[in-house]
């Protein structure tokens, strides 16, 4: 019976835990981005807003698998959507200095890529 209990406890510790293969990306207060292959799991990253008036810029990409995405302020969800193909956008965000952004990413076995950042200009 415990090792019944000891191998259920195993595969639940194991099955929680985020996996990736050939993950290529950086991030920091700023920005984050990635290219990766057959993402399980998911991947978070906080992004603080650099100035007062600035626009956030993402661009979500998927090839393969399920891939969903979000962005949230704090005070709301900026975006949140399954990615079947690309999505890509900007948000000007005024008086937003210092504030906290969450990107989170989730897959099942996905491919693609994403960039999320804060950009000056509108184009």
């Amino acid at each position: 019976m415990i090792r019944y209990l000891l191998s259920i406890c195993l595969l639940v510790s194991i099955s929680a835990c985020s996996f990736t293969r050939q993950w290529q990306g950086t991030s920091n207060q700023q920005q984050a981005k990635a290219s990766f292959k057959e993402l399980i799991g998911k991947q978070t990253f906080t992004l603080h807003v650099p100035e007062n008036d600035t626009y956030l810029s993402y661009a979500f990409t998927e090839t393969d698998g399920d891939l969903s995405a979000s962005i949230k302020s704090p005070s709301a969800t900026v975006f949140s959507k399954k990615i079947s193909t690309s999505e890509a956008n900007r948000l000007h965000l005024v008086n937003q200095k210092g504030a906290e952004y969450t990107v989170t990413i989730k897959g099942k076995r996905a491919s693609g890529a994403f960039d999320v950042r804060f950009v000056s200009t509108p184009n």
